[in-house]
């Protein structure tokens, strides 16, 4: 065989896929040796005994963490949302926190930013009470905080509602006493 200076392109290349060797590039399938780590495929089925195994069930009954606190109300359901808007963009949440708690118990209280870490102008304040928030929207609506007077309003009122009675009338959801024929 001649030497591979003295052969053309094209002939390297029809020699080459005659031998299976010579693999230029590292292209193809038996890349035994050449640039580059060796790939080692994992045999996966010996170090297992089965593809998958069982699920565990778990030791105690699951209960929802964001709804219920340690005392067992139901903490995130209950409270009163104000929205405050009309803010200065100087006031802080210590701002608000300090102005509403005059007021009663809060459960969170925060002012909206944008982005860029600029105030919206706006807050959100939840009350843990209901008589609070609508004693701080008859105190503060309309009064001037840092030169601008806030709006406030309610947006939600989250209570827990006892379970229904059951009816006592058979027919289900008919209040009249007539029977629904």
């Amino acid at each position: 065989m001649s030497s591979a200076l003295d052969m053309s392109l094209d002939d390297m290349i029809k020699n080459s896929k005659k031998s299976g060797s010579a693999n230029f590039r590292g292209r193809g399938r038996g890349r035994s040796s050449g640039a580059g780590p060796a790939r080692r495929l994992p045999n996966r089925a010996g170090n297992r005994s089965a593809p998958y195994t069982a699920a565990k069930a778990p030791e105690s009954t699951w209960q929802h963490d964001m709804f219920r606190d340690q005392s067992g109300r139901a903490s995130s359901l209950e409270g009163t949302k104000l929205y405050v808007s009309n803010l200065d963009y100087g006031v802080s949440n210590e701002d608000i926190k300090e102005l509403f708690l005059e007021v009663g118990e809060l459960k969170r209280y925060s002012i909206h930013y944008d982005r860029s870490g600029r105030s919206k102008g706006t807050a959100e304040v939840v009350f843990v009470g209901h008589a609070d928030a609508v004693a701080a929207v008859k105190r503060y609506n309309n009064v001037q905080l840092d030169g601008k007077p806030m709006k406030i309003e309610i947006v939600g009122t989250n209570f827990v509602a006892p379970p229904a009675p059951p009816a006592a009338n058979a027919a289900f959801g008919n209040s009249n006493g007539v029977s629904g024929r």
